[in-house]
């Protein structure tokens, strides 16, 4: 199929012959409907849709030299605004049009580059694991197929689109690539602009992306340069073999499957020239309490009008949760906000005493989860024990496949940018990846 081909090729064919595009995205439609009854990956797919987006992008000047991402299938998280499209969040209703939020910067910045939206994709109401999604793991419907970009993770996987647009505030992005074997960024909290969201303002989340390999990644970021803007403070090293730490990690419950894949790891990246030491290095407890502190009351902040005024779109355990944050006074949020920037300075002091740049840890700690061993809340949780880090301490994090396991699944790890700027840590991933070819067929 067309857009199985790798992606510098594929760009490069839709922009030479773009009169060809409509008839290859007639049959990737064809496929969304034969396969995506079952996955339930996308949010309704329409033809009248893809029409207007390929009508859209027909009318852009398009040369050798100015391909941008011209044809390329996106899909994005049905919480993210995209103009002309319902943004539901999970729910029954179009929340994007209740709360009147604008499109997307990080949507319209993929849309001027020729990127072509082919749908919304599902998601866990409002992104909480108390509302589970629909979609339906790749590997089977007997496995747990992550967090809340979970749709976009399994579009990618299983060639529905080449890229997914989605947000990350504990994992939402890394957990739901990890297991579905592809790859998954999430930025540093407004390198992708976080604005044109239902909950964009929560101060963990992250706008990120999704693509099949941390090469497609760099060579979209590198092809849409508006699309990720470096932090004011960005990091001012940049060494071309970074220190990598890797944290104990014998005290967590880990599949012997995450820890061979890490091991496999380790040796490419030494063998390369990599130092890569143990580090004691990890998220406090401290840390993590006064970062949920917050995410909770910012949460209650942003649904308590919402849920007042129409609380009949809210499935009960949603609601649950987001009331939670209902008895933590303002001045206790504000506290906890304030302890989280000092967090942050000690682990940054701590990784420039032990001159360590990034930290690699697994991507998950059971690669298998299945669905029967607990609620998706705890299974988010579980997925979340390496995720968490980058969204508390705000790091760039890239969970990245691997290898492959003896039954054909592909297995990740993930890096986290402590001193280096994200071309770095993109740099690293590409040298540990599956080969291009490898990692385009599940």
């Amino acid at each position: 199929m067309f857009f199985d081909t790798p992606l510098h090729a594929l760009l490069e064919q839709a922009a030479a012959r773009p009169d060809q595009l409509r008839e290859h995205y007639a049959a990737l439609l064809a496929e969304i409907g034969h396969r995506d009854a079952t996955l339930r990956s996308m949010c309704d797919p329409s033809r009248e849709w893809l029409v207007s987006e390929l009508d859209r992008i027909g009318a852009r000047p398009v040369s050798k030299s100015n391909q941008g991402l011209f044809g390329l299938p996106v899909g994005v998280k049905d919480t993210i605004v995209v103009a002309g499209l319902p943004t539901k969040a999970g729910t029954p209703a179009d929340v994007g049009q209740l709360l009147r939020l604008p499109q997307s910067p990080a949507v319209t910045a993929l849309r001027k580059a020729g990127a072509v939206i082919v749908a919304k994709q599902e998601t866990n109401q409002f992104c909480s694991s108390a509302g589970p999604a629909p979609t339906q793991c790749i590997r089977g419907p007997a496995y747990f197929a992550g967090g809340s970009t979970v749709g976009g993770a399994v579009a990618v996987a299983a060639g529905f689109t080449r890229l997914a647009l989605g947000s990350d505030a504990a994992g939402s992005v890394r957990h739901p690539a990890a297991l579905a074997g592809v790859a998954g960024l999430r930025p540093r909290k407004g390198s992708l602009s976080d604005r044109g969201q239902v909950n964009g303002a929560l101060s963990g989340q992250s706008t990120g992306l999704i693509a099949r390999s941390a090469i497609d990644i760099a060579l979209i970021l590198a092809r849409c340069p508006s699309l990720h803007i470096e932090p004011a403070d960005r990091p001012t090293l940049d060494k071309e073999r970074p220190t990598i730490g890797v944290p104990d990690i014998s005290w967590h419950d880990i599949a012997p499957a995450a820890e061979a894949a890490l091991r496999s790891s380790v040796s490419r990246l030494m063998a390369l020239g990599y130092r890569v030491e143990p580090t004691p290095i990890w998220m406090t407890e401290e840390a993590q309490d006064d970062f949920f502190l917050v995410m909770s009351f910012e949460n209650w902040l942003f649904h308590k009008r919402l849920m007042t005024e129409h609380s009949e779109i809210y499935n009960p355990a949603v609601r649950d949760v987001m009331r939670a944050g209902k008895a933590i006074e303002p001045q206790q949020a504000a506290a906890a906000r304030q302890r989280l920037f000092g967090h942050r300075q000690r682990l940054l002091d701590l990784a420039y005493a032990a001159g360590l740049d990034m930290l690699l840890t697994p991507s998950i700690p059971w690669p298998d989860i299945r669905k029967d061993a607990g609620t998706p809340r705890d299974l988010s949780a579980i997925g979340g024990r390496f995720t968490a880090i980058s969204n508390i301490y705000d790091f760039d994090s890239l969970s990245v496949p691997v290898e492959r396991s003896s039954d054909g699944w592909r297995r990740s790890v993930m890096l986290h940018g402590i001193t280096v700027p994200l071309s770095r840590l993109l740099a690293c991933a590409r040298h540990i990846e599956l080969p291009q070819a490898d990692a385009c067929s599940q």
